[in-house]
């Protein structure tokens, strides 16, 4: 961030122990001492009027104050070379502690030090356009190692206002999210919980609700997945809460805007790298449940990585169902599909042969998911019916049920 024109600096001019002697600014840092509390009382008042997230109350105002003028007596040492390293002062830290609590945008809280260096740069430079008696290269030293200092010293306050303002968060946002986990622990347990879910998180469990497991195939935080699945979700809920279920994944449930929303979904690809199972619309606590309950079966099925960013319980119902019994499934799955599993061209005429039947037969439309010729699909499905011995039909349910239970079997589990 280009906070003035000081901000142009490399880190390496801003480094202070990299500049000629600090004496050069002393008589500014006088200045500063005699004059800097008056120049900047005022100041304050200006930061809240231009930026109203800070807060224009008498106590935000008077909070502010306190740290603006807190910052004269550490940047004083800092110019003059005394402290190196200098330490975001008390009154700052509890201002950046009181933004914090009170959820003010960090930028906010950003912009008036950027602000702030302005305001103390034009005093800077006002000091420095009255020395009228002092030759041009001693001005132009002073403006250099000013500059450069003063840039310095707001680097060192932005990035230590940075840590205290997140760490603030974090514990809120940890505080929060134990709370928050606990009441729908509660809820999930039929403990009780549903009037604390609506008054203290606005969620009404008698309401329809549509349960999601979401996850990231890329390492990420359950917050960056929570916020992520939350812009997903935006255009189709009418509320909507989510709690971390561990470092990369989010449990949620929402309440669908309309009754196109769930068919919308499945044929939805969410952005960026986000793993989404939902469980079918059920409505009240029980459906808070049941929702819950089955997108946790899909998200665990490994169906969710193999087939599609986004699955839905209704369409992997049957095939979770089915494969229940482990050592059933694959008799299942080699009784129907056996020597097909076996051939040498095994993966490719299985997905035709998925496609074609869960396509309801169409040759058509097979081949333009696939990218292939619709003859070529035809070609394909008749060299699956010899290989297997028996016609294929898209009524066969046994068939498409094998078909999709092979994604849930191992090449071991088929091959031994």
């Amino acid at each position: 961030m280009d906070l003035h024109p000081a901000g142009r600096h490399t880190s390496a001019m801003a480094d202070p122990e990299t500049r000629s002697a600090p004496e050069a600014l002393e008589p500014f840092v006088r200045w500063l001492d005699l004059h800097g509390a008056v120049r900047f009382a005022g100041l304050a008042d200006q930061l809240c009027s231009e930026i109203p997230a800070l807060g224009t109350d008498t106590e935000s105002v008077t909070a502010m104050r306190a740290s603006v003028l807190s910052h004269l007596g550490v940047m004083r040492q800092s110019l003059l070379g005394v402290d190196g390293h200098p330490a975001l002062p008390r009154e700052a830290r509890d201002f950046a502690r009181r933004m914090a609590t009170r959820n003010t945008p960090l930028s906010a809280v950003l912009r008036s030090y950027e602000l702030g260096h302005a305001a103390v740069w034009n005093a800077f430079t006002d000091y420095l356009r009255g020395q009228e008696e002092w030759p041009i290269s001693r001005r132009a030293t002073v403006l250099e190692d000013g500059s450069v200092r003063l840039f310095a010293y707001m680097q060192a306050m932005t990035g230590q206002t940075i840590e205290v303002y997140n760490a603030i968060r974090d514990e809120i946002e940890k505080s929060a999210h134990f709370g928050r986990s606990e009441i729908v622990r509660e809820v999930l347990a039929g403990s009780g919980g549903t009037a604390e879910l609506e008054q203290l998180l606005g969620y009404r469990v008698d309401d329809l609700h549509i349960g999601y497991v979401a996850r990231s195939s890329e390492p990420a935080r359950s917050a960056e997945v929570a916020e992520a699945v939350r812009r997903e979700m935006q255009p189709l809920a009418r509320q909507h809460l989510a709690v971390s279920q561990d470092p990369e994944t989010v449990h949620g449930w929402f309440t669908p805007i309309d009754d196109t929303a769930f068919a919308v979904l499945g044929g939805r690809e969410p952005s960026g790298p986000l793993r989404i199972a939902f469980g079918s619309p059920r409505r009240g606590h029980t459906g808070f449940i049941v929702t819950h309950q089955e997108a946790l079966l899909v998200a665990g099925s490994g169906l969710l990585s193999r087939r599609s960013c986004v699955l839905r319980f209704p369409d992997v119902a049957v095939t979770l169902l089915a494969s229940r019994d482990s050592a059933l499934m694959t008799r299942f799955v080699d009784d129907h599909l056996g020597p097909l599993i076996r051939h040498d061209d095994a993966e490719r005429l299985i997905d035709t042969l998925r496609l074609y039947l869960d396509s309801l037969g169409s040759p058509r439309h097979c081949g333009r998911v696939l990218g292939v010729h619709p003859n070529t699909v035809i070609q394909r499905v008749q060299r699956a019916e010899v290989i297997l011995g028996r016609p294929v039909s898209p009524s066969d349910l046994s068939l498409r049920v094998a078909l999709h239970l092979i994604e849930m079997t191992t090449a071991e589990q088929l091959l031994g």
